[in-house]
């Protein structure tokens, strides 16, 4: 088979991860191609839609924030929480995300990574990989039919979780995990007064119930993404009847029942088996890029960011052009992410509903103080382990304890334990990254 192309980077996938990359590498003046299996719009169904503050100052540097926040308006506020302990934390304007939906984001981004000059090719799927040696020097992809032989400096896989090009190239997966949990949820109309009405202000809200928790997300002008996270033992309860018994569950539940009371806009989507992990994120003439190299609970939202904040960070170790940079990418994304990943662990746990996060939110609840912490936990500006300091969560549960309420206890001895056992993955992490650049900084 003859080769058709000569690029400096092919990207299989075109959504948040591929495109921005694409967008990034194609403004530095390198020649890049981005396929994908898929055509454009098309959903993508594992997504809660959010980006925070930090997220959409990514999309500003690329130039096309306000196109999303045309179709997405910034969300003022949210709501967080155990049972009645709520807090509502508003956002300053500055600091707010928005929640679009994939359908237009993916498409937006397809366009523009096009207009910045890459060759976008739709309905075209990877086949195989051109191996000199043990290096990636390419790849074979197929549209309607047709092959083709693309040679490239740079394959990067951007193709989401069950990423093909990292089954093809055999990156090792570490630090995974099965779900402790399954989702489903809908589409409704977004009522007119949804940003006026005291109950919601236009907040996204999580909120945990017993062992589920309830989650809505304003994305859209006009629309509501509205569902439930459940433990996975219970899924025998909604084998054959999934839908009747999710909406039996939103109707009755207070914070959801007002906004589903009609027909939802959409079919009741569900997942019911997920993995999460890191996978190797770099190798000889490849790179993985978004959730194809790390999958995290999608529950607090963090994963079209971190897509954005790793394309950029590849595309600049790309230009850089040696292996040893490229690894130094996956080292500190990494080191960038281990915090991030438990914190999302941890908000995904079926535990997650305990006395001591009764107690956490309640003091939330009635501290502007610790509010502004949550923002800044929400733009990246602090670690989510450093929202309550050790000393402030002591003090809260030796009141707790003078009050008769014992249940914090274990919750607060298993917090500890966790904290300390992040503290040593992320030193981990910090070593592999420095040991990465110091081979890039050797000559």
């Amino acid at each position: 088979m003859s080769v058709t192309a000569r690029v400096d980077a092919l990207i299989v996938g075109a959504r948040c991860a591929g495109s921005t990359l694409a967008m990034h590498l194609a403004r530095a003046g390198k020649q890049v191609m981005v396929v994908d299996a898929c055509d454009m719009p098309s959903d993508q169904p594992m997504s809660t839609h959010f980006i925070p503050g930090c997220g959409m100052a990514f999309l500003d540097e690329l130039g096309i924030g306000d196109k999303v926040r045309a179709f997405a308006p910034p969300v003022p506020l949210f709501i967080n929480g155990v049972e009645d302990a709520r807090a509502r934390i508003a956002v300053p304007p500055d600091k707010r995300g928005s929640c679009p939906r994939r359908t237009d984001l993916d498409a937006l981004l397809v366009k523009e990574s096009g207009a910045a000059g890459a060759d976008v090719r739709l309905r075209t799927k990877l086949v195989e990989l051109v191996r000199d040696g043990g290096r990636i020097v390419g790849a074979v992809v197929e549209h309607d039919g047709r092959r083709e032989s693309i040679r490239c400096k740079w394959l990067v896989g951007a193709d989401g979780r069950n990423s093909t090009v990292a089954e093809l190239v055999n990156a090792e997966e570490y630090h995974g995990y099965d779900t402790p949990r399954a989702a489903y949820w809908a589409y409704w109309p977004r009522p007119a007064s949804y940003g006026e009405d005291p109950r919601y202000s236009g907040a996204a809200a999580i909120v945990h119930s017993a062992k589920d928790y309830f989650f809505i997300f304003p994305t859209n002008k006009d629309q509501l993404l509205i569902g439930i996270g459940f433990p996975v033992e219970r899924l025998p309860e909604w084998k054959g009847r999934h839908r009747e018994e999710f909406f039996d569950r939103v109707r009755r539940y207070p914070l959801t029942a007002p906004l589903t009371e009609g027909e939802p806009l959409s079919q009741v989507i569900g997942i019911l088996k997920m993995r999460f992990f890191f996978r190797q994120a770099a190798g000889p003439g490849w790179a993985l890029v978004g959730d194809s190299g790390l999958s995290k609970d999608p529950a607090p939202g963090l994963g079209i960011t971190d897509a954005f904040r790793d394309a950029k960070a590849l595309a600049s170790a790309i230009c850089e052009g040696s292996d040893a940079a490229v690894t130094a990418y996956w080292r500190e994304r990494d080191t960038h992410s281990i915090e991030l990943f438990e914190f999302a662990r941890q908000l995904g746990d079926t535990a997650y509903n305990n006395p001591l996060n009764h107690l956490l939110f309640s003091k939330l609840a009635n501290d502007e103080g610790l509010r502004r912490r949550i923002v800044a936990v929400q733009n990246r500006e602090i670690s989510p382990f450093a929202a309550f300091s050790p000393g402030e969560v002591i003090g809260w549960c030796l009141g707790a304890l003078l009050r008769g309420k014992f249940g914090v206890v274990a919750p607060f001895l298993a917090a500890g334990k966790h904290g300390g056992e992040v503290k040593k993955e992320l030193g981990l992490r910090r070593r592999l990254l420095d040991e990465a650049r110091a081979g890039v900084l050797a000559p």
